[in-house]
């Protein structure tokens, strides 16, 4: 159970700094929805880069795609 106290914890941090915000929270929110704050945008954007960096770029053996989520039945 210490680590469920852990996470409300930097979870209650993350609101009160303006990191994340409950998604649709006036409309009585949704369970594991997140809006983020600038500083909760700059945060996601330097784990996205480092993840791409890491993973992509000093990979021999990997490459980046972007591809259409919605497809035809």
């Amino acid at each position: 159970m210490p680590a469920k106290k852990s996470m409300e914890k930097i979870v209650a941090l993350a609101k009160t700094r303006g990191f994340v915000y409950p998604g649709s929270d006036i409309y009585g929110g949704l369970a594991n929805a997140w809006d983020f704050g600038p500083l909760g945008v700059q945060l996601k954007n330097n784990v996205k880069a480092a993840w791409w960096k890491k993973f992509v770029q000093e990979s021999p053996y990997n490459v980046g795609v972007d591809c259409a989520i919605l497809m035809n039945p």
